[in-house]
């Protein structure tokens, strides 16, 4: 990276320069109300001064010396927010050897051998992305096939819903699990964390850490988010490092906020939203249940494609209540990773558990992360509870070559339930779940428009009722994520944060697949010009 890319952000103790935007279409959607557009916007010291016409605007007694940004009609947002995302792993994984696009096993493990050849022997190789729904063989790759390649670097394989790995035999060896020849290195959920850590420790080792996460977080900058909830997961190899954000903040080259989720406690008496405007404690991080794609998901009848199981919950009630309440009561949000139906129905039971307990001290609602499957009867019961609804509309196009495989087509109408979680009046975020999925917001807005594949399949979109308008699909990443948040921001409103992203064109006169290849032009995180 070089110097002119950095950003520099001095901090909120030193008040941006006031700027006026003009000649763009502002999206102003205030609650309660139809969403409208204005004309013009006013940044001073960190917040919205003023939104209009664009005379009403040019008046105000701050317009006066302000910097203007002129445009020609180019919709300009609030800051767009990764509601949830593991940033710290995203940016791990920019030197990584990417098999999403791999169309078979065999290409795939050509594409390992290769890398292998041009990397130093004390290298890992890390393969992330892969698919094997796709591939004409079906099936997960083994340590059996990794390792007749010759290859002598430890090699890490990552699936692309980051719930399964697999390691070649030095893997195994390096992470001081079982390498014999009888091992097949494939290891699922939190089994996966000694060969995940092993790794881990040689990243850090090399010290590109940091400049790996600077580098991903101007990436999502330049897709005009403003803030990100990332997520670490250390039980599942997905680690966070809360020293590697301070560093940045401290030498003012953190571009955008950070709201922090673990699965690890918080010491010291910590609450959610501890910290400042730009690095704060999220919440703490359950997981319920795995992924579809790994079949660890907990449905409650079995697989379609694998009547054997049903997936695996990862808690039984009484142990998972007990830490639950106690973390309520200390002030801490939770963030509970549930994907299947039988997952669902353990969490409505744990917010059935924790109304008895008590509202939450700080005023937070509790987090459902990805919701993908809920039934009828599920929710009615949500809606009588109120949590935050946290979805990825972009799973979409990468689960749908699988869907029916994997869960039938009587309970198709179970999943993606976009609109109605936001008709019913829910809180909904919209995020990436990167690296799982792309991190560009406006990839998830396509899909929340379409909800097809690349290709367009199904024509007219799957479920295609669940499909929602562009006004509500711009909520999922602006005013959902901030109110799930507790934040003042989200909304171009005299008073709230100044997170702004000018698009390079106008949203509302595009197609859906336009939508898709946006960027930001200009971006403002607290009245600060990131770019």
């Amino acid at each position: 990276m070089t110097n002119q890319n950095r950003c520099s952000v001095p901090g909120f103790d030193e008040p941006p320069h006031p700027v006026l935007i003009r000649g763009g279409r502002c999206w102003i959607a205030e609650a309660g109300r139809p969403p409208r557009f204005a004309e013009a916007l006013l940044l001073r010291e960190g917040r919205i001064a003023a939104v209009g016409s664009d005379e009403e605007v040019r008046s105000h007694p701050s317009a006066a010396g302000a910097e203007v940004v002129e445009l020609q009609g180019q919709t300009v947002l609030p800051g767009l927010t990764d509601a949830h995302a593991h940033a710290l792993y995203t940016a791990q994984n920019r030197n990584t050897l990417d098999l999403s696009d791999c169309a078979s096993l065999e290409e795939a493990l050509g594409r390992i051998r290769r890398a292998a050849e041009s990397a130093p022997r004390d290298h890992w190789i890390h393969g992330t992305g892969f698919n094997e729904a796709s591939w004409p063989e079906s099936r997960v790759p083994t340590r059996q096939d990794l390792d007749p390649l010759g290859i002598s670097q430890p090699v890490l394989l990552t699936r692309s819903c980051v719930h399964v790995r697999v390691g070649n035999g030095e893997a195994l060896r390096q992470a001081g699990l079982p390498h014999g020849p009888e091992a097949t290195g494939v290891l699922k959920e939190n089994d996966a964390g000694p060969l995940v850590h092993a790794y881990n420790r040689w990243v850090r080792e090399s010290g590109a850490e940091e400049q790996a996460l600077e580098e991903q977080l101007l990436a999502w900058a330049s897709c005009g988010v403003t803030e990100i909830h990332t997520c670490g997961a250390e039980d599942v190899g997905v680690s966070e490092n809360l020293l590697a954000y301070q560093k940045l903040r401290s030498r003012g080259h953190l571009p955008l906020r950070v709201l922090l989720y673990s699965d690890q406690e918080p010491s010291l008496g910590m609450a959610s939203g501890f910290g400042d405007p730009w690095l704060r404690y999220g919440g703490f991080k359950f997981f319920l249940d795995g992924s579809l794609g790994g079949r660890t998901a907990a449905l409650s009848a079995p697989y379609a494609d694998d009547p054997a199981t049903c997936g695996q919950l990862c808690w039984e009630d009484a142990p998972l209540f007990k830490q639950a309440r106690e973390l309520h009561a200390r002030g801490i949000q939770l963030q509970v990773h549930t994907i299947g139906d039988a997952a669902l129905d353990q969490m409505i039971r744990l917010l059935e558990d924790l109304r008895r307990a008590g509202p939450h001290p700080l005023g937070f609602r509790h987090r459902v992360n990805h919701a993908m499957f809920c039934r009828d009867d599920q929710m009615e019961r949500l809606a009588e509870l109120d949590p935050v609804l946290d979805i990825q509309p972009a799973f979409v196009p990468s689960d749908l070559p699988m869907l029916e495989d994997r869960v039938g087509r009587d309970r198709l109408p179970w999943s993606y339930r976009w609109a109605d979680f936001v008709r019913r009046g829910f809180v909904v975020t919209g995020s990436s779940d990167s690296p799982v999925e792309p991190f560009s917001p406006f990839r998830g807005l396509w899909a929340a428009l379409t909800r097809t594949t690349l290709p367009g399949l199904p024509e007219g979109g799957f479920q295609p009722q669940q499909k929602l308008t562009l006004d509500e699909a711009l909520g999922l990443f602006t005013h959902g994520p901030a109110e799930a948040a507790g934040e003042r921001r989200g909304r171009l409103i005299p008073g709230w944060a100044a997170d702004v992203a000018v698009c390079d064109r106008d949203l509302f006169s595009s197609s859906p697949e336009e939508i898709r290849g946006a960027r930001a032009s200009a971006l403002f995180v607290g009245g600060h010009r990131i770019l």
